[in-house]
């Protein structure tokens, strides 16, 4: 399959890489400096993708670099959430652009392309409720305004994903593919939550159990690459239109 990451100097852009190739795909990287990504990464590995230079602002360059390489998919790691509920970034504009890019590139193809979006832990939805983790921990907000405009879109606008970690370290500093399990993966809430009768105290119950959940779920930036890569094999995921929640199996 052929794959546009955008932003593949990043943290986990640079770990897709390598997991991607290690799972038979063909990388296209949408990137601000290809000299960037080149020092970045070995040699041998720079050779064997494609890049596109361009903005992640701009969903017209977006969906030329989908439909001018053929791509079938996209993973979308550029941009990062505000931590504090009162601080805002320029996250859910990048966001919206890719989403725009990605859309309209789709139409042009005649069929709506698959789809991975990074989010955060805060997006699942507390076990047994109907709302979302960051209801009771308020940080990373802007991850919810992401996957609110994926759920505005009209009906196979886009076979999206969102993949919600929580912690992700890195296994090695330069890109490789991960020497650790695999991953566990629930939809829409966290994998393997684990209840506490902490969660019937009042207004503090939950956020405690919440983060409680969260110091456990930390997982490594490889392995995140390798789920997400492994996905793009299937053509029938059933993570399509979930959010998608993970940890390591020796967990």
């Amino acid at each position: 399959m052929k794959v546009l990451l955008i932003g593949a100097t990043g943290n986990v852009g640079l770990r897709l890489i390598p997991a991607l190739h290690a799972h038979g795909h063909h990388v296209v990287a949408f990137v601000r400096s290809s000299s960037k990504l080149e020092s970045l990464l070995p040699e041998s590995m720079y050779r064997q993708v494609t890049v596109v230079q361009g903005s992640a602002s701009d969903s017209e360059s977006i969906k030329n670099a989908i439909t001018t390489n053929n791509c079938d998919a996209v993973i979308n790691a550029a941009g990062l959430s505000a931590v504090a509920p009162w601080s805002h970034t320029d996250f859910p504009a990048i966001f919206r652009s890719v989403v725009e890019g990605v859309q309209k590139a789709g139409e042009a193809r005649g069929a709506p392309l698959r789809a991975w979006f990074l989010g955060g832990q805060g997006v699942l939805n507390y076990p047994g409720t109907e709302h979302m983790l960051s209801s009771y921990v308020p940080i990373f907000l802007e991850h919810g305004i992401n996957y609110n405009l994926l759920k505005s879109l009209p009906p196979n606008a886009i076979e999206w994903s969102v993949y919600c970690p929580s912690t992700m370290v890195a296994e090695s500093k330069s890109p490789a593919t991960t020497k650790l399990s695999k991953l566990i993966a629930s939809a829409d809430v966290p994998a393997q939550w684990r209840d506490s009768w902490l969660s019937y105290v009042p207004l503090i119950g939950k956020p405690i159990v919440a983060s409680m959940n969260a110091m456990r779920s930390t997982i490594t930036l490889e392995q995140s690459a390798d789920f997400m890569a492994a996905d793009l094999e299937s053509v029938d995921s059933p993570w399509i239109g979930k959010r998608v929640g993970t940890i390591d199996a020796s967990r």
